[in-house]
């Protein structure tokens, strides 16, 4: 018999009711771990005690999902699957979390401070706080746009592991921002080496003419990107520019501060 579902709860699960399928494939899920990120075929099958044939089905399966990824060699989880553990909490609470440090910092800088997250190959805006009327095109909690664009968005792709990065690179929908925005595949690979080293993106003028942002990533405590925070202004010449990029150790240092707070939370 399956285990009940909640704890002293008397009822317990019938075995007609569980999928042994959906079972087999939490078990490859729990075959990788800190010490085996990565796994050959062998030895999903091995540390699974499944057969190769069902393994591989097991593990195509999950890459069909995008929740794994292989380099003919090994197999290895995506991100895709650790923000699914995020999906019925975290962006909500991600938002709750940070609210509070947004608007701290949105009052201490007299500029607009967003929070937005990856989802597929756009960023999701999961906060806005500052001026509402700082863009003509309407941005507001729910908005989309390609995450190559923004600095937010910038920041995010750059935390990506290396073959998840390559897959965005090489698909349909970022051809289709290349050509928008003029930057080839090898130049933003470019950037977000830069940006990894240093920590943070500047970009002027991409989404408007005369708005520029900065963006940091929001890291979980594993180090894994959750997350962009990015504060963004009006510039009018190179002397605001240089006041915005002022602001990238406050930034940073409230990006911390969220991240910190984000698994206080999860802790509780």
């Amino acid at each position: 018999m399956a285990e009940p579902i909640f704890a002293g709860d008397e009822r317990r699960i019938s075995d007609r009711d569980v999928v042994q399928s959906l079972m087999r494939g939490l078990a490859v899920v729990r075959a990788f771990d800190g010490t085996h990120p990565g796994l050959s075929l062998d030895e999903a099958a091995e540390r699974t005690g499944f057969s190769r044939s069902a393994t591989r089905r097991l593990l195509r399966t999950l890459m069909t999902a995008g929740l794994a990824v292989y380099d003919g060699r090994h197999y290895r989880l995506t991100s895709r699957l650790l923000d699914l553990g995020y999906a019925s909490q975290s962006r909500l609470s991600l938002a709750e979390v940070a609210l509070p440090h947004c608007q701290e910092l949105s009052h201490r800088l007299g500029r607009t401070v967003s929070l937005a997250r990856l989802d597929g190959d756009s960023i999701v805006y999961l906060l806005r706080v500052g001026a509402p009327r700082l863009v003509a095109v309407s941005i507001h909690v729910g908005s989309r746009l390609p995450a190559s664009l923004p600095a937010i968005g910038r920041v995010i792709l750059a935390g990506l592991p290396d073959e998840e990065l390559a897959g965005f690179l090489a698909s349909d929908s970022f051809r289709e921002q290349s050509e928008r925005i003029g930057l080839s595949a090898d130049d933003l690979r470019k950037e977000l080496v830069d940006i990894r080293a240093r920590g943070w993106c500047h970009v002027s003028e991409v989404l408007e003419a005369g708005l520029s942002a900065v963006a940091t990533p929001i890291r979980d405590r594993t180090g894994r990107v959750v997350a962009g925070l990015n504060v963004s202004t009006r510039t009018g010449g190179q002397a605001p520019v240089l006041d915005l990029l002022d602001t990238v150790p406050d930034l940073v240092r409230t990006a911390v501060r969220i991240g910190d707070d984000l698994h206080q939370s999860h802790q509780a």
